[in-house]
């Protein structure tokens, strides 16, 4: 049993980005070779919020009516360091500044051990966040245009 990391994503970005997968991967591979990223940051996998949920090490008990709002991109046993995520949900913002991003940290167990996966409610800034100082088994919601960049 470890933990893993995800970002739950507004579905509305893969409407507005017809090629989002294709575009993300480009994204990711530009920024590790800008930033010399180490190995990792390029391992994951795309999901919408259902597919997510039944995956056998998941174990959550979150409302039916966020199903079809968020998709998720899961990094497994990757935690991206706080200056890496942070750009990259600028470049999420960048394309659809009006909804919201989940950060997971869960338990990976397939007996499902643990506590299930549950929203959280949160009072302070993602930029006060560490990801390794998340709660466990929380979806915790920030707002995009935080990190959405005007000119």
């Amino acid at each position: 049993m470890s933990a893993k990391f995800s970002l739950f994503i507004p579905s509305k970005i893969l409407q507005i980005e017809k090629h989002f997968s294709h575009k993300l991967k480009t994204w990711i591979t530009e920024y590790r070779g800008k930033n010399f990223v180490e190995s990792g940051f390029e391992q994951y996998n795309l999901f919408s919020l259902p597919d997510f949920l039944q995956q056998l090490d998941v174990n959550a008990d979150l409302p039916d009516k966020i199903y079809h709002r968020y998709c998720v991109i899961d990094w497994g046993f990757y935690f991206p360091p706080s200056n890496i995520l942070q750009d990259f949900l600028v470049w999420l913002a960048e394309i659809y500044p009006y909804g919201e991003i989940g950060l997971l940290k869960y338990w990976s167990d397939k007996l499902k051990r643990f506590p299930p996966i549950k929203i959280a409610e949160v009072d302070n800034n993602i930029l006060d966040l560490s990801i390794d100082n998340l709660p466990l088994d929380q979806v915790l919601f920030f707002p995009l245009k935080q990190f959405y960049e005007t000119d």
